[in-house]
């Protein structure tokens, strides 16, 4: 008997194939879904999405909702591979298992690189090779949406192609095409992290000892601790590396290292599953589905649950705001604490200078350079007042916090 298919394309469409005994059409190639593993894994991202929602309240940090959609999408992806146990010919479960597992490693990703974002203001811009950090985000999210297009874009020529009695290998070249748009995406992002990981961490401990003759030949750069080349990054983010000496924070660019290496062999993964065409050997055995999808974005998720980043940079009590060095001095003249105006007003403005200074909200920025702590004094000092009488009185309006 012949056999046709039908190409899901991971988003939108579904691959029906004849099994080995004909005696049914299977979406899965003639493969029955495992359902004790499948239930499993509803099971753990249950926990998984529970544990992040947990997390969101207590240290109402965003991050985790990010990895809340990722949970919701996996949860419905397995749910569709254990309907499917029963009987593989179903489209509903088919779909429900193909684009929801597809779509979920894409929140992941996108809080992952918010996260680089975040380092990148806590040591410092010169670590980075783009400058704005809030870029990772922009580039890599547009990156992976417009890789999602490019594949529901095959997925869609291969349905109508099954739908003329056609040739579905033009929509199979374009769905693999948006696969590799995915992995090349992510092999930019590893080459900008690792960039920034031997900056931050090994070039600046190569750079002091230099700058101590006596250390170099008696120390390794691994026996340097954080205090010893704190004085290299951004001095207003000095509590948050060393007090107290938090273990989330100090593994967490490993933690982070292995998400993203995980979720990057799955990416890899799927690639070469559909290369191969959907009779192909890695879409048939699903040994090589649970072990370089399933566990690998499962493993991602529960590294970033125990180094979640609210733990890691205090988020409950500490605010780190992201934008490049033009931004935050945009925002610091338009910050109402810090809004300065030449126009004289009424007699009751306080005089700073030739300046008026109204005091409202205040906004915090972070330094990006080795000047930061000049930055930081002028930022935070008060003002000498035109007014010895006027003096009191501005002290007590003057509250930082």
């Amino acid at each position: 008997m012949s056999s046709y298919y039908f190409n899901s394309t991971n988003i939108t469409t579904a691959l029906i194939n004849q099994t080995v005994d004909g005696a049914s059409l299977s979406l899965y190639a003639g493969m029955t879904p495992n359902f004790r593993f499948n239930t499993c894994m509803v099971v753990i991202w249950g926990i998984l999405l529970a544990a992040h929602i947990i997390q969101l309240i207590y240290k109402q940090y965003w991050f985790s909702i990010a990895f809340i959609c990722t949970g919701i999408l996996e949860i419905l992806g397995y749910i569709g591979r254990t309907w499917s146990h029963h009987d593989t010919t179903l489209m509903d479960p088919f779909l429900l298992n193909m684009i929801c597992l597809t779509i979920a490693p894409v929140f992941t990703m996108g809080g992952l690189y918010y996260q680089m974002a975040k380092l990148v203001e806590i040591y410092g811009h010169k670590f980075s090779i783009i400058k704005s950090p809030m870029l990772y985000s922009y580039i890599f999210i547009a990156s992976d949406i417009i890789s999602l297009a490019i594949q529901a874009a095959g997925g869609g020529t291969a349905g109508m192609a099954v739908t003329d009695g056609t040739s579905t290998h033009q929509g199979d070249s374009i769905f693999v095409a948006g696969l590799a748009v995915q992995v090349a995406s992510m092999v930019i992002f590893l080459i900008l992290w690792f960039y920034f990981l031997h900056a931050a961490f090994i070039g600046t401990r190569l750079k002091h000892l230099n700058q101590n003759p006596r250390k170099l030949y008696s120390r390794s750069i691994w026996t340097l601790t954080q205090q010893d080349i704190d004085y290299m990054y951004v001095k207003r983010y000095h509590n948050l590396r060393l007090e107290p000496d938090r273990w989330q924070f100090r593994y967490f660019t490993l933690a982070m290292s292995f998400a993203v290496l995980t979720i990057f062999t799955r990416c890899v993964y799927r690639l070469c599953e559909l290369a191969e065409g959907w009779s192909g050997y890695l879409i048939t055995h699903e040994w090589y589905f649970i072990i370089l999808d399933a566990l690998m974005i499962a493993l991602a998720t529960v590294t970033m649950t125990i180094f979640h980043p609210g733990y890691a940079f205090l988020g409950r009590t500490t605010s780190i705001p992201i934008g490049t060095e033009k931004g935050r001095a945009s925002r610091k003249r338009n910050s109402k604490w810090f809004n300065f105006k030449r126009n004289k007003k009424s007699n009751n403005s306080d005089v700073v200078d030739g300046y008026d200074l109204e005091i409202g909200d205040f906004e915090s920025s972070s330094g990006t350079d080795e000047d930061n702590t000049i930055e930081d004094e002028k930022r935070y000092s008060v003002p000498k007042v035109n007014d010895e009488s006027n003096r009191k009185s501005r002290k007590n309006k003057w509250v930082f916090w």
